[in-house]
């Protein structure tokens, strides 16, 4: 039996290898197709396994180290980059700066917004590895100051990459109010980047800095609604993980809730996936036993208390939660000796602890002295530079200044040579020019006696003219009169069309009102109810028939568009407030607000009030 299940999980994880295999080779074929031409095609290549198998990415990276010696500069600093994200994403820590620096200050003159974002991000990373958290979270905030987050090709992802490394360091540092703040941005940027799953890891992770501020009733709120995020994906397995998981456990104690607790702690043994066929937890999640230990201890069953206690003994990360369910565990049996053993156990373990925490402390200001220091010494290079700068701006300065009036004096110097001759030239011509203009007056008289007679001729010519065009005139005149009578008998047929169409879309607004579904939404509407998905369907086949010009305009914009503003364009059209769609669509107002918003701009051109989308939207038949 043992051997037939050990066949079936290796032929599992052989199909599983192959898909990875498969899945990798498509990537890189598909890479090969549409390689871009500024970079080799094994750089690409790696560029595009780093997202899906950063191992075989380092490993081809590491294979093309020589042949970047004698490459470009641009493939250089490429190629360094792509390394330092391989590295990064294959846990393989970075143990200096200075090419990086190189690859940021490269990037900075010659990359785009996103380049000189990930330039900055990976320095950061090789800070963190380093040990310099005060100099990482300033190269990540360098990283999010290069990020355009108004361009369509922002990446996104990498800028919640970013914060989620911010927020790491303020947690350490003990800084949950900029821990909130970092984590909120990973959500937000998570959404821009379409990435639901990273969105609620992102939120789950709001429990870290509600746990250093004490504040429970925030954590519970958190994983409550994490737990129902997770279950709208269709997630169940983490959706159980949160369900009962440990922040939960201890406050349902601490509130005396045991038989809630019970049926959460089941309920995650059972569904969670985290333990082994001997009903073991798996390697880091083995301090659920002392939050399970703790329930039993309060629920009176101490045995099994002390069988939860015991299984953290295996694991040292544990020690100190192990002594004091123990000494708890033993102050409740009333057994002296044991209660005396394990006070000061866990008397020392508390102590261990705060020396490491003491010891943490020390490295956090070492490193920040050491940030103020490069802080210092950056300054004092930037204002030598600035020095040799203005000395040599000075000098410039003098020099041009020298060279300005040399020139001053040797340009009015040849211009008043030139003036000089240009006197002399013109006294010398100018006798030469009054006798020719002379012999022209003469010959000019004589044009002017043949231009008078040419004159009456054409004065002639011109009163015939006139007189034509008198009789044409009366003829145009009698034209535009009947152009006119046209004109208004064309607006007559105009006019009688508009009264038609007005009536038309009347009768097609009344028998939308009166309509079995339209009435439906209004009563959802009064209620907060959410339709169902077959009342969705129903909604919108009644529309093809009712308002088909409507649905002809949604179909044409509908992949603009998710489904909550889809819907939400739908129930605008059926006279739906906005407050009423925030409740049938289990959102805030002021989503709803921002969602008419966009949908104005790109349905209509206008990003103009919400109430304008409203208007636009509902003239739509």
């Amino acid at each position: 039996m043992y051997s037939a299940h050990l066949i079936v999980s290796l032929h599992r994880k052989a199909r599983m290898m192959r898909k990875a295999m498969l899945l990798t080779l498509l990537s890189v074929l598909a890479l090969f197709a549409c390689t871009d031409r500024r970079y080799p095609t094994t750089l690409v290549a790696a560029d595009s396994l780093c997202a899906v198998n950063p191992d075989s990415a380092l490993s081809l990276l590491t294979q093309y180290k020589d042949s970047i010696q004698t490459a470009s500069k641009a493939h250089r600093m490429y190629y360094h980059l792509l390394l330092a994200d391989a590295m990064n994403k294959a846990y393989v820590d970075m143990t200096t700066d200075s090419i990086l620096k190189e690859v940021a200050d490269y990037y900075d003159r010659h990359g785009s917004a996103n380049e000189q974002m990930r330039a900055h991000y990976l320095l950061g990373c090789a800070y963190r590895d380093m040990g310099e958290a005060p100099m990482a979270l300033q190269c990540y905030q360098d990283a999010v100051d290069k990020a355009d987050t108004l361009s369509q090709d922002c990446n996104y992802r990498l800028l919640t990459s970013v914060y989620g490394q911010m927020a790491e360091i303020f947690h350490k540092q003990n800084l949950p109010e900029d821990e909130i703040i970092a984590n909120k941005n990973c959500q937000k940027y998570s959404l821009m980047a379409k990435d639901t799953l990273l969105y609620i890891r992102n939120y789950e992770l709001m429990v870290k800095p509600y746990f250093l501020l004490g504040d429970s009733s925030a954590m519970m709120k958190d994983l409550d609604h994490v737990y129902q995020l997770y279950l709208e994906r269709g997630d169940t397995l983490h959706a159980v993980r949160v369900y009962g998981s440990s922040v939960i456990i201890e406050n349902l104690i601490k509130q005396g809730n045991l038989e809630e607790a019970r049926k959460r702690i089941d309920n995650y043994k059972t569904k969670s996936g985290l333990y082994d066929n001997q009903g073991n937890l798996k390697g880091q999640y083995t301090g659920y036993y002392y939050y399970e230990g703790m329930y039993y201890l309060k629920a009176g069953q101490p045995d099994s208390a002390e069988h939860c206690f015991r299984k953290l003994t295996k694991d040292k990360n544990y020690h100190l939660e192990e002594c004091h369910g123990l000494m708890m565990l033993y102050q409740q049996r009333r057994t002296t000796d044991s209660i005396i053993k394990y006070v000061q156990e866990y008397s020392d373990a508390v102590d261990e602890q705060a020396n490491s925490r003491r010891t943490e402390t020390v490295h956090q200001m070492t490193s920040m002295y050491n940030y103020q220091r490069y802080q210092q010494e950056a300054a004092m290079a930037k204002l030598n530079v600035a020095n040799q700068k203005l000395r040599y701006g000075s000098l410039l300065l003098l020099t041009f200044v020298i060279l300005l009036c040399a020139g001053f004096y040797l340009h009015k110097a040849q211009k008043q040579r030139k003036l000089l001759q240009k006197n002399y030239e013109e006294n010398t011509n100018q006798l030469a020019r009054t006798q020719t203009e002379l012999t022209l007056l003469r010959q000019h008289h004589a044009a002017l006696l043949e231009i008078a007679e040419s004159t009456e001729m054409e004065l002639r010519d011109t009163k015939e003219e006139i007189q034509e065009l008198q009789q044409q005139r009366e003829q145009y005149q009698a034209m535009i009169d009947e152009k006119k009578a046209q004109i208004r008998l064309l607006g007559e047929e105009i006019s009688h069309y508009q009264r038609k169409n007005k009536f038309n879309r009347m009768m097609s607004e009344k028998q939308l009102q009166e309509w079995e579904y339209y009435k439906k939404i209004q009563v959802m509407a009064q209620t907060g109810t959410s339709p169902s998905p077959e009342e969705w369907h129903q909604l919108r086949a009644g529309i093809i028939d009712l308002l088909p010009g409507f649905h002809v305009f949604l179909s044409s914009h509908e992949h603009l568009m998710n489904l909550n503003e889809y819907n939400t364009c739908i129930l605008v059209r059926l006279h739906v407030k906005p407050t009423a769609i925030a409740n049938m669509l289990g959102v805030s107002g002021p989503y709803i607000s921002k969602i008419r918003v966009r949908l104005s701009e790109i349905l209509f051109d206008d990003p103009g009030k919400p109430g304008d989308f409203d208007k636009k939207i509902q003239s739509i038949y």
